[in-house]
Parts: C-alpha cells; structure tokens; sequence
C-alpha cells in the first residue's frame, strides 16, 4: 500500500463523505457510499499509473 497517496486523498474524500451524510437526505445516502468507492478507484488507479511509469523508466 502507497501510504503517501493514501494519506493525501483520504482528508478531502473523507471531509466531503462527513459533509454528504450530514446534509444530504436519508434516501439520498447512496451518494455518501459513491463517494467512497470512488476514492478507491482513484487510489488505485493513481497507484497503477505511477507503477506503469516507474517500469517504462527502468
């Protein structure tokens, strides 16, 4: 696990998580659970990218 890029994505997706399930409607919480699975694909797409680049370099 890339602790670097895990720590820098993990405050504003959490924030914006805390943020969705306080103001967003009960029916509406699937949003909140979106949000979150988007921050994985994200972390694990930036860590694909970056072990891509790091073997075309070598």
């Amino acid at each position: 696990m890339d602790w670097k890029k895990y720590f820098l994505l993990l405050p504003p997706f959490l924030l914006l998580v805390i943020l969705v399930f306080l103001f967003i409607p009960y029916h509406q919480l699937l949003f909140g659970s979106l949000i979150i699975i988007f921050f994985w694909i994200l972390y694990y797409i930036w860590v694909t990218v970056d072990k891509v680049r790091k073997e075309k370099s070598e």
